[in-house]
């Protein structure tokens, strides 16, 4: 069985992702602030994804468990809003951590696994509000630490491409979660992006049906 190494698997879009992997057939390797039972297609490890040292173990737990890795997800995120005037560094250094770092640090080590393997893949998830320049301002810190993200992706697959690893950033608008309808209960939300929409891509990015590099949504 083929292996997936995913961070954010708890959160309301992450869990939709991981049933819909669970179920194609693959092995989960989920990254979890606390321990919890595995089950089926699925295990946890304990892990905070801003410390590498940590990040790096739970790369190495399931390179030995699993062996054959065939995609890293990188969901785990978080949101804040506030314009240049309302946005300390503290703010985009918080921000930074859980956008940038926990997909960074495990990225790092499954990239160094992936060129002992000859290559594979991996998927982040970015914002495509945070491109548009319009409006990114009015949550400055988010947008600037999705931005890395963005060019964290780009500059791998410049990097790296001669090693096999392949990454691919995801830029979904509005995603129809409970919590986003807590935030905006007046909004449309017919023109929000279902969970379902953005696993099916990541399922057909793993199998190999999609290959581009950036897919907005």
């Amino acid at each position: 069985m083929e292996n997936i190494l995913l961070t954010g698997g708890t959160g309301n879009l992450g869990q939709t992702v991981v049933k819909v992997l669970a179920d194609g057939g693959y092995h989960v390797h989920l990254a979890v602030r606390k321990d919890a039972a595995g089950g089926g297609n699925v295990s946890y490890y304990p892990t905070e994804l801003t410390d590498s040292a940590q990040a790096g173990a739970f790369v190495q737990n399931v390179i030995n468990v699993g062996k054959n890795i065939r995609a890293g997800v990188f969901l785990a995120g978080g949101f804040a809003a506030g314009n240049l005037a309302k946005t300390s560094m503290e703010d985009i250094q918080s921000m930074i951590q859980v956008n940038f770092a926990t997909a960074f640090n495990t990225a790092q080590e499954l990239i160094a696994y992936y060129k002992t393997v000859g290559g594979g893949k991996l998927i982040f998830v970015g914002s495509k509000a945070a491109m548009d320049f319009k409006g990114a301002g009015n949550m400055l810190a988010y947008s600037l630490s999705k931005q890395l993200l963005y060019n964290f992706s780009t500059l791998i697959n410049e990097s790296e491409k001669a090693s096999g690893v392949t990454s691919h950033i995801l830029l979904p608008g509005t995603i129809d979660t409970e919590t986003n309808r807590g935030f905006m209960p007046n909004a449309d939300v017919s023109k929000w992006i279902k969970p379902e929409a953005i696993a099916g891509v990541i399922k057909d990015i793993v199998s190999g049906k999609e290959t581009r590099a950036v897919i907005e949504f």
